[in-house]
């Protein structure tokens, strides 16, 4: 059994068998005492598990469960904006995005494709930068200042094509304008054969949980097919509470 699968077995037992101690886990999994002190020891280390002084058994925290609930948050999500995204995809003919933001940049988490021969394949699980992505923008506009600050000053604002905005005072000012329209647009910012627009999905309480982007080639997102196309996007679930709907 290799290293991580034995980690794993030992969160799972507590998980699902509740607490133990060292020797009740090392005869359960088959495994050295020496290599479930180093388990726990790491799990303790990352959150994931604790000591009981009074007994001295470990017990799985609250950390395991806040995981799981953000996982059947998201996948929640993507069953609820699927029909609207591909209610997008045919209105628009062009490839529609959902994604979240995380640790500073936009993760792609599910895709409806272009019916167009020529077509725009981001792929999901892939992460790019979020200063210059319409998707990310959405994002850095929803973020606390001090959050957004944070931000700025970790974040090398390097120029990807000829169009990305690398200054963080024009930044701040287009995320100003961003938040006060709803929308954002990537203009050939991470790509210069890309162009977007993409708006926020909000949870129950108003907040900014992920975005969808309505993305294609640069040679047919032309400034008035992107207004078009904003519409859509400010009139369905994009710029509302999908939970809600």
């Amino acid at each position: 059994m290799k290293s991580a699968h034995k980690l794993f077995s030992v969160l799972e037992n507590l998980c699902m068998e509740g607490d133990a101690g060292v020797t009740e886990l090392s005869l359960k999994l088959d495994l050295g005492k020496s290599a479930i002190h180093r388990f726990l020891s790491l799990l303790s280390e990352l959150g994931y598990v604790r000591k009981n002084s009074d007994n001295g058994k470990y017990y799985a925290t609250l950390k395991v469960f806040q995981i799981g609930a953000m996982v059947r948050g998201r996948l929640r999500l993507v069953n609820l904006a699927r029909p609207y995204m591909e209610d997008l995809g045919k209105k628009t003919h062009e490839t529609i995005n959902l994604a979240f933001f995380e640790a500073g940049e936009v993760v792609y988490i599910d895709k409806v494709e272009s019916v167009e021969t020529l077509r725009i394949d981001l792929a999901v699980g892939r992460r790019v930068p979020a200063y210059c992505t319409a998707l990310g923008k959405v994002f850095l506009a929803n973020l606390p200042e001090e959050d957004l600050e944070v931000y700025l000053s970790q974040q090398d604002l390097r120029p990807l094509t000829e169009n990305t905005i690398t200054s963080a005072d024009e930044l701040r000012d287009n995320l100003v304008k961003v938040r006060n329209e709803g929308f954002a647009i990537d203009n050939s910012e991470l790509d210069e054969n890309i162009k977007c627009i993409a708006a926020p999905v909000r949870d129950e309480s108003g907040n900014v949980i992920a975005a969808i982007s309505i993305a294609g080639p640069s040679t047919r997102m032309m400034e008035r097919r992107l207004n078009f196309f904003k519409k859509f996007l400010l009139s369905g679930g994009a710029g509302l509470n999908l939970f809600g709907m």
